[in-house]
């Protein structure tokens, strides 16, 4: 007897057999139950999910002699569709049939009943195949059937069905298949058929299965042909990938910046035959659990015990940021790895530009660095008040204590009016150094805060008739203070900046430019 693939032996045969399509069996048993069958459905959803077998149980269900909305598999109607002789199911390859005649031909053979069973199903494989006109010549016979007819249109591309089509057919989307539930079926398989086969080799395979359970059941076909017991170094060999461990060697490299480290790795993976278009997919996908694992600890990862160790150690010796920027770049350099001629040669290029971003770190650290290193010494000097300045606050002092709090409450009153009556008036006041004379209020305007002294004498009689509602009657003095040593203190600190070496790679990293410095409030660090 000729050997069976895997993907042919275990098909789903019941609509329990379907793995990850919860809904589209929910919605067609219920659907069975109560008799509401329609005239046309579209399965729609990638390769390998199960669209062309849902549409074989639903064929049994509405022919069996059982009961539905499961079919039994075992009377005559489901035995001949499960083994491809029955005559009330015709599958059709539209890539084949893509012409007017097909389906006036089709047209033809709905008008008679089935012999066998109650229903004639025909099932449409990759209906986006069809052409344009025969989708016209489809139209009618779509909407108004015979009643004994169901059609079923499977797709991996609903986009390409016309809009008249999609509106007069049932609509079922098949999703991916999870890895945990890909995992699970192949455990099963594997238990069934006595093979050895290690977890990790197992997880690869459902991972790189990239939802589709025909995909996985094949590759662990081929790969129970290559050894009698498979590990993933086997699974890696078959498929051109990395193994987790070099794969963790190369992220850390990428992350700390050595170089060196990358091209000799690269150079290894290179000696094992790695496929570096696959390695690219995989590094994106391992750095993305990296980025998941460092946002959220509770996140299910679907990766085994020892991947899931090298991953949590990996997320400790870098940033949120540092990782969206590693998997923006990879993803931007994806296509260009995976059409040239010299994919090794892009992507070892790809890892070094990468590996200058090993110094990453977002603005708040960069300012706060910077903050911390710039010398107090090389700031620019606090400005120096006058001695009339420094006359006016021995004055204050002097005032009585009840008296200067009184001032201090109509000034605070004042500013709350001024606040909402001119609200950037109120703003450039703040910024002065306020004194309380016996019978004036200074305000004094030092280094570049003196532009607002100007604002303020143009707005004086508003100033003075909010206070006089609050209270105060007396006179206002605004007052600039120059510091002659600004100009050159700027220099310095300038220059201190511009050759500070975390302020150079930043603009190097960035390829930004210094627009402003600026000096904090009262002298100190930039």
């Amino acid at each position: 007897m000729a050997y069976l693939g895997l993907a042919r032996k275990y098909r789903p045969q019941k609509f329990s057999d379907l793995t990850g399509q919860e809904v589209v069996v929910k919605i067609l048993e219920n659907s069975l139950k109560a008799g509401k069958i329609s005239h046309a459905y579209i399965f729609s959803g990638p390769k390998g999910v199960g669209k062309t077998s849902t549409a074989r149980i639903l064929a049994k269900a509405l022919n069996c002699t059982g009961h539905q909305p499961r079919p039994c598999n075992e009377c005559p109607s489901c035995l001949a569709i499960k083994e491809g002789r029955a005559m009330s199911v015709i599958e059709i390859d539209a890539a084949s049939h893509t012409s007017v005649e097909n389906i006036r031909d089709l047209r033809e053979n709905i008008r008679y009943a089935s012999a066998e069973g109650l229903y004639k199903v025909y099932i449409i494989d990759e209906a986006h195949m069809l052409s344009q006109a025969a989708f016209n010549a489809f139209l009618k016979t779509l909407e108004e059937p015979p009643p004994h007819v169901v059609f079923v249109l499977a797709t991996t591309e609903p986009r390409k069905i016309p809009l008249t089509v999609l509106s007069r057919c049932q609509h079922l989307q098949f999703k991916r298949i999870p890895v945990n539930l890909i995992k699970q079926r192949l455990q099963f398989i594997c238990m069934q058929e006595n093979i050895d086969i290690t977890e990790e080799a197992l997880h690869i395979i459902a991972t790189n299965a990239e939802g589709s359970m025909r995909d996985a059941l094949v590759l662990l076909d081929q790969v129970t042909s290559f050894t009698d017991k498979v590990t993933q170094e086997d699974v890696n060999l078959l498929i051109g990938g990395a193994d987790t461990g070099l794969l963790y060697e190369l992220t850390e490299s990428l992350i700390e910046g050595e170089k060196e480290r990358i091209i000799l790795q690269i150079e290894e993976l290179n000696s094992i035959g790695t496929d570096f278009k696959r390695l690219t997919t995989d590094l994106i996908n391992f750095l993305r659990n990296i980025l998941v694992c460092k946002i959220t600890k509770n996140f299910k990862l679907y990766v085994t015990e020892s991947e899931t160790e090298l991953i949590t150690k990996l997320s400790k010796k870098t940033s949120e940021e540092h990782l969206i920027l590693l998997i923006k770049e990879l993803i931007n350099s994806e296509l260009a790895i995976k059409n040239s001629f010299f994919p090794r040669i892009i992507f070892e290029i790809t890892l070094l530009k990468l590996s200058l971003l090993s110094h990453f770190r977002n603005i708040d650290e960069t300012i706060r660095e910077v903050n911390k290193r710039v010398s107090v010494d090389n700031a620019i000097p606090p400005t120096s008040l006058s001695q009339n300045t420094e006359n006016l606050v021995e004055k204050e002092k002097s005032l009585p204590e009840s008296t200067l709090k009184l001032k201090e409450t109509i000034w605070q009153e004042f500013l709350e009016k001024l606040e909402v009556q001119n609200h950037l008036l109120a703003t450039k006041i703040k910024h002065a150094e306020v004194i309380f004379e016996d019978n004036e209020i200074h305000l004094i305007y030092n280094g570049g805060a003196a532009l607002y002294a100007e604002s303020l004498k143009e707005n004086l009689s508003v100033i003075q008739n909010l206070l006089k509602e609050s209270g105060y009657d007396g006179k206002i003095v605004i007052r600039t203070v120059e510091n002659l040593n600004t100009h050159q203190s700027r220099e310095d600190l300038t220059k201190e900046v511009i050759n500070h070496p975390l302020v150079k790679k930043t603009l190097q990293l960035f390829d930004g430019r210094i627009f402003n410095i600026i000096p904090k409030k009262g002298g100190g660090d930039v």
